[in-house]
């Protein structure tokens, strides 16, 4: 006996283990993951930015190179205007001054020129003629011009504060020479940094982008955003713009402190570079962004492997607890099975192995290595009657088509006896297939139950008050009970010494086959019971008819067919006397029928023959009283005309209640009369009728009359009932014979209507078709409308 196991300590630990070490792998590769995508978006973003400054700086360098271009243009044709001049003219500074007006007079307020002559002094100016007189000896951008022996093109001076606008400008100077090739001065241009301060401002995309104009000495031309910031006095550039901004570099702005990602282009040829900067704040906040729901998700992912690995570890102990319970319960279940003398065996259905208990062994006999512990030599101690339905109950328990194996059958022992035994098991392991791999089951000895029940049948047919038989399997009586020996006639050796078939002569004509073959089958075993009336035939020779129930059973280790006959003579005389009552009763309907049709049309007659003459001669008397009172006595003619208003509303009704009685188109033939009977329906209840095509009908007078008052019927049942607005009927006649159909479109008949105790309308209508040899079928459901049909056969049934 295997004791169960007490603790999983080392699986669970090993499982925790692997469990831990997983889950541990599995974070480790998603915050690597989580890491790299963060750093993989920043540096996208970080190289956005920087596309995004080299396009600004690209641009924006085009458009400060085509303003300095317009403006060299103007000193470029100013000196070479000069040069061109005679003498005179060129040295002359009123002719000078008109020149430099004259030419300049229709150029913008922003726009301005001033000639300085070989002295320093400014001589000539196109707008603010305050500064002439003004001394520039010391300005830069006349000093490069005067100290160098040639011409160094134009010259663009660092940025300053304007002495009379006191704006910031920067200023651009070109050398002039005479005819003679002799520096006569320097022409410049102050250009303010407004304007180009205003031309950055709306470069900018966003608040986050800054743009400066920087000259080569450190100090900023424009900038946007605070212009006016970066414009102050003396403002410069930090050492890293003098120094790096070609490149792409980070560094703090000079206008407001931000940190900033710069990129910067110089214009060619040119002292003047273009340096465009995005705030390195929105890139921080989309970082922290990144890293906040990065470690948010990571947070979430743990949180979440935490909760799996809890819930998988209480599975898992559950699990092994459940484990631990079952096999318990198996320890217990094989000790109290033994206990209670059952023996207990596990089969395992790969190998066919059977590990059976040594109270299944004894049950047979067998002591413990007498019997293989194999499927096939259990099985060989089967009995070969019982082998099929072992099987078939085997094979559908394994398959599971039911949930356990029950089985009583017959196993050999080892003395050669043979012993009942009740199998009970189940399938305690399938694959993944659904294949069962392992069954565990008892099995117990029913031996004396079995003999005690085939006892108390023996009793229970003995002391049954119906005949029963206990017939073998070569149709011979084994036992007949005392109701049996009686009703035949024959003593119970006598009885003994016969065969079925001289009791019951059908079983010799083949008409048993039915229950023959039934009984055969395992469910006749279980208790399939055939029914038929039949005949058996008494020790005398007589007959009498019998209702006879078979079943299989067995007894003594033999196979009986248990017969249960009961005498239905009395039944049958019984039935036959109710079916003559009921004949009876039908022909009493009839003449009844005969009768009130006979009285109503001798009825009709009287009224016709007496009431209707004597209301005929009483109408012409008074007409004719009338007729010689309309001129000398009017209140007589009055009241004799009334009196003959009386007359003719009598008349009417007296052939209406003629027509009630019997309608005189019957004996016009049927088609009229259904005709007239629906125009009189229509009238009263204003429900629309439809009638089939005439055609001639070949039925006789009884059959005339009784259709017709079907259809009476039909029709007043509907005014009462059906709630209908039309009715169809529909006449027809074959060789077959007559039909009449009537279909309403109503509320249709429920099912309970045809039970209502009351319902003689129906009744009256179905006698009367019975008593003609028809059919009556009634169709109909809820909210469906109602079909009456009724069939007559070609010729009425013989009497």
């Amino acid at each position: 006996m295997i004791a169960p196991v007490t603790s999983f300590s080392a699986e669970y630990a090993r499982f925790r283990l692997r469990l831990l070490t997983g889950l541990l792998i599995v974070a480790c590769l998603s915050i690597v993951a989580v890491c790299w995508k963060i750093h993989a978006s920043f540096v996208e973003r970080e190289r956005a930015a920087r596309l995004q400054n080299q396009t600004y700086a690209h641009a924006i360098a085009a458009h400060v190179a085509d303003s300095i271009e317009l403006a060299d243009y103007a000193l470029t044709g100013f000196a070479n205007a000069i040069k061109a001049m005679p003498p005179q003219q060129s040295g002359s500074v009123p002719f000078l001054r008109k020149y430099l007006s004259g030419n300049m007079a229709a150029s913008s307020e922003a726009f301005w020129m001033i000639f300085i002559d070989a002295n320093g002094t400014c001589v000539a100016a196109s707008k603010h003629l305050e500064v002439q007189g003004t001394s520039y000896a010391d300005r830069d951008y006349f000093r490069v011009h005067a100290d160098s022996g040639a011409d160094r093109g134009m010259f663009i001076a660092e940025p300053i504060s304007g002495r009379v606008t006191q704006r910031r400008i920067f200023i651009m100077s070109r050398r002039v020479l005479n005819a003679r090739g002799q520096f006569i001065g320097v022409i410049a241009v102050p250009m303010e940094a407004a304007r180009f301060g205003s031309m950055l401002e709306r470069a900018r995309m966003n608040a986050d982008i800054a743009i400066m104009l920087v000259h080569q000495g450190g100090k900023i031309i424009a900038a946007a955003p605070k212009f006016e910031h970066s414009s102050g006095t003396s403002l410069s550039v930090p050492l890293p713009f003098r120094s790096r901004y070609e490149r792409f570099f980070q560094a703090n702005s000079p206008v407001d402190g931000r940190l900033m990602l710069y990129s910067g282009h110089a214009l060619e040829g040119l002292p003047i570079s273009v340096i465009a900067g995005i705030s390195m704040q929105s890139l921080n906040q989309a970082w922290h962004t990144d890293l906040l729901i990065g470690g948010s998700g990571i947070a979430l992912m743990a949180i979440i492997m935490w909760l799996l690995a809890h819930v998988a570890l209480t599975a898992f102990r559950r699990l092994a607890s459940s484990k631990q319970a079952l096999q318990e319960s198996e320890f217990r279940w094989k000790f109290a099975l033994e206990g209670a003398g059952d023996g207990m065996f596990d089969w395992d259905t790969a190998s066919n192995a059977v590990l059976a208990t040594l109270l299944c062994k004894n049950m047979l006999g067998y002591a413990d290595m007498e019997i293989d512990n194999t499927f096939a030599a259990w099985a060989g101690c089967l009995h070969p009657d019982d082998q099929p339905h072992v099987a078939s109950r085997l094979a559908r328990c394994l398959a599971g088509d039911t949930p356990v194996y029950v089985s009583e059958h017959r196993m050999r022992c080892k003395d050669g006896r043979w012993k009942w035994i009740l199998a009970r098991a189940m399938v305690i392991r399938r694959n993944g297939a659904g294949r069962a791999e392992r069954m565990i089951g008892s099995l117990s000895d029913i031996d004396h139950r079995k003999q005690a029940e085939q006892a108390q049948v023996r009793r229970i047919v003995e002391a049954a008050p119906d005949p029963m038989l206990l017939i073998g399997t070569d149709d011979s009586i084994t036992f007949a009970n005392a109701a049996a020996q009686s009703a035949f006639g024959f003593t119970l050796q006598e009885l003994k010494d016969l065969s079925i078939h001289h009791l019951l002569p059908f079983l010799r004509l083949g008409q048993a086959a039915p229950w023959r073959s039934a009984i055969g089958s395992e469910a006749a075993s279980c208790g399939l019971k055939a029914h038929a009336p039949l005949s058996g035939v008494r020790r005398d020779g007589s007959a009498f008819p019998v209702e006879i129930s078979l079943s299989q059973f067995r007894m003594d280790d033999n196979a009986v067919v248990i017969a249960s006959l009961r005498d239905v003579s009395k039944r049958l005389q019984a039935a036959q006397l109710l079916e003559q009552s009921h004949a009876r009763l039908r022909l009493l309907s009839d003449h009844q029928q005969n009768i009130k049709e006979d009285e109503r049309k001798r009825i009709a007659r009287d009224m016709h023959d007496d009431l209707g003459q004597n209301l005929l001669v009483l109408k012409m008397d008074v007409a004719l009283l009338a007729g010689r009172t309309a001129g000398s006595h009017s209140r007589l003619h009055q009241r004799t005309t009334l009196v003959l208003a009386n007359i003719d509303a009598t008349i009417r009704a007296v052939k209406s209640i003629m027509n009630d009685l019997r309608p005189a188109t019957l004996e016009l033939g049927l088609y009229p009369a259904v005709e007239w009977q629906l125009m009189q329906f229509e009238r009263m209840s204003g429900i629309a009728c439809t009638l089939a095509p005439e055609i001639a009908f070949e039925l006789d007078e009884g059959r005339t009359l009784a259709v017709f008052r079907v259809l009476q019927e039909a029709l007043t049942n509907i005014a009462r009932h059906a709630e209908a607005s039309a009715v169809e009927i529909v006449l027809s006649q074959d060789a077959g014979g007559f039909a009449m159909t009537v279909q309403d479109n109503g509320k249709g008949l429920h099912p309970d209507d045809r039970k209502k105790a009351n319902c003689f309308g129906l009744m009256g209508i179905r006698e009367r078709i019975h008593s003609l040899g028809g059919q009556l079928r009634m169709v109909g459901s809820p909210g469906n409308g109602t079909l009456l049909s009724i069939v007559l056969a070609a010729k009425p049934p013989l009497a």
